[in-house]
């Protein structure tokens, strides 16, 4: 998977180590150079992982098309929320939710 946005950088997470390991893994993020050993990245912005509720405002953008976005997904274990919905200027947008409950639009190429 090739991210390449992501609107919100500070993840609510009930577990953050089980949450840092979804997000590196299924979003393939690379780690920072934090001490911490718990913040990735996305477009040189660091993500971090704090305790809270969940939410359902993250929006990630994506640059794999829709094809690659469902083998990634399926090969990943991660089941879609509801139909696709199409977007502006040919870009599909597809929900999961995260190990935490968080609702994540990932919006991909048609």
């Amino acid at each position: 998977m090739k991210p390449r946005k992501l609107n919100i950088k500070t993840i609510p997470a009930q577990d953050v180590n089980r949450a840092y390991r979804f997000w590196r893994d299924v979003f393939d993020l690379p780690q920072s150079g934090h001490a911490s050993g718990r913040h990735l990245m996305i477009d040189g912005d660091d993500i971090i992982f704090v305790a809270g509720e969940s939410t359902d405002q993250l929006e990630m953008l994506i640059r794999d098309h829709q094809d690659e976005l469902k083998q990634h997904l399926r090969n990943n274990f991660i089941p879609i929320v509801g139909k696709p919905e199409p977007r502006f200027g040919n870009k599909i947008a597809f929900k999961i939710h995260d190990s935490e409950g968080n609702l994540i639009t990932l919006e991909a190429n048609q």
